[in-house]
């Protein structure tokens, strides 16, 4: 039955109404609101514990920092940061309250870059902190999932390219981490192996080649390797050299991406898209801890009908069965959009999302006064398997100037 529509699943399964159901087995209610779906495990007084984490905890999910698909150049931001809070609407509607009143904001709908950020704002900050820390009412609820555009096109050109020679010749270089590894070196040492100009560029171009919109070709495999030639043969540092060495021999792999991304039969989903291999990270991360999940995800422009199918499917382990393994103890129940003005558990995420931005800016040197008094609540809050060239969110609570990459 699990491969039929569910309307038809509802139907068939109506029929146990006349049996008289009772405990354990019953048929649940159904509905198309949110709203009520949200409600259910608060309001069935009979309902147990357990019963009610087999229904799945909610967690909402927001974004600070999105540029789509443009990853590098001014004025885009360097990090993109997810913020998640495992809570309801039903649950969230008094916080909500509480911080309009404990900062006296009169808007419908509370926004971390309208009313918390700025060096007037910092009273509010405060009452922000004072909930995400140890005793506050969202603490060990809320997680921020960071994105380094800047390493995330340099695990792009491994992944598209260095990866699929790899796997031409039977060596598996993602489940081994040596994927992983070769772009932590590559990121770490090309702006002093390349120099900043030539490393700068490399990240650019592999921006312009990949993107969906190079589908006239402007940018071709020859340009792409040009850059890719001149950056091993000026590179100075063994990582990057060897990664770079490999990457040189992909001008086949890179005619195959371009086919596959754009061509007639074209099979490519939008792999510059960051929200995407992150959104599905993050609920594996909620259902290994917490089991069962629903995921109720602002309803912004990359959270298309297309892109939810693909996390989706890779939640419920319907991907190549070599990447299967990733949903391996993930449970997954409902996977729904949400506009933020409807729904409170979203306007929670976005001041979560918004602190995790404001602190990865102060990390990469920019005056940020929200970063500067939100760190240290935030900074326990990163998820180290955010998309970032390191295991240590840490070190975010640092602000120093950073260099290319």
């Amino acid at each position: 039955m699990l491969a039929e529509q569910y309307e038809r699943r509802r139907a068939r399964l109506e029929v146990f109404r006349e049996h008289g159901l009772t405990p354990l087995w019953t048929l649940c209610p159904k509905t198309t609101d949110l709203a009520i779906a949200q409600e259910w495990p608060t309001s069935w007084t009979e309902l147990q514990g357990n019963e009610i984490e087999e229904l799945g905890r909610w967690v909402a999910l927001d974004e600070s920092g999105w540029d789509g698909v443009q990853l590098y150049g001014w004025p885009r931001s360097r990090y993109l940061s997810i913020g998640t809070v495992t809570i309801s609407d039903h649950e969230a509607a008094p916080i909500v309250e509480e911080i309009r009143t404990a900062t006296r904001l009169q808007a419908a709908e509370l926004k971390f870059s309208k009313a918390f950020t700025g060096p007037r704002n910092s009273p509010r900050r405060s009452v922000l902190a004072g909930m995400l820390e140890p005793g506050g009412v969202l603490h060990d609820r809320a997680s921020v999932y960071l994105v380094d555009k800047h390493y995330f096109i340099v695990g792009k050109l491994i992944d598209l390219f260095v990866e699929e020679k790899e796997s031409k010749q039977g060596r598996d270089i993602r489940n081994n981490d040596r994927a992983r590894q070769m772009a932590r070196g590559l990121f770490a040492e090309g702006p002093r192996a390349l120099g900043p100009e030539l490393f700068a560029r490399l990240l650019s171009t592999t921006v312009a080649f990949a993107a969906m919109k190079n589908h006239d070709q402007r940018v071709t495999v020859d340009d792409f390797h040009d850059v890719v030639e001149e950056a091993w043969t000026r590179s100075t540092r063994r990582k990057a050299t060897e990664a770079l060495a490999i990457l040189r021999t992909t001008k086949e792999e890179a005619s195959e991406y371009l086919r596959d991304a754009h061509g007639p039969d074209a099979v490519l989903a939008q792999s510059l898209e960051p929200l995407i291999p992150a959104t599905a990270a993050i609920i594996a991360n909620w259902s290994r801890r917490l089991g069962r999940v629903n995921f109720l995800l602002d309803d912004q422009r990359a959270m298309t009908d297309t892109n939810l199918d693909l996390i989706e499917d890779d939640a419920r382990g319907r991907t190549h069965p070599e990447f299967r393994y990733l949903s391996h103890g993930v449970h997954l129940g409902e996977l729904v959009r949400g506009s933020s003005k409807e729904h409170p558990s979203l306007q929670l995420a976005d001041l979560v999302a918004g602190a995790g931005f404001a602190v990865a800016e102060r990390h990469d040197g920019q005056v940020n006064p929200a970063g500067e008094d939100l760190y240290e609540a935030i900074v326990p809050l990163i998820d180290p398997a955010g998309l970032i060239s390191h295991d240590d969110p840490g070190r975010f609570a640092s602000s120093e100037a950073r260099p290319v990459g």
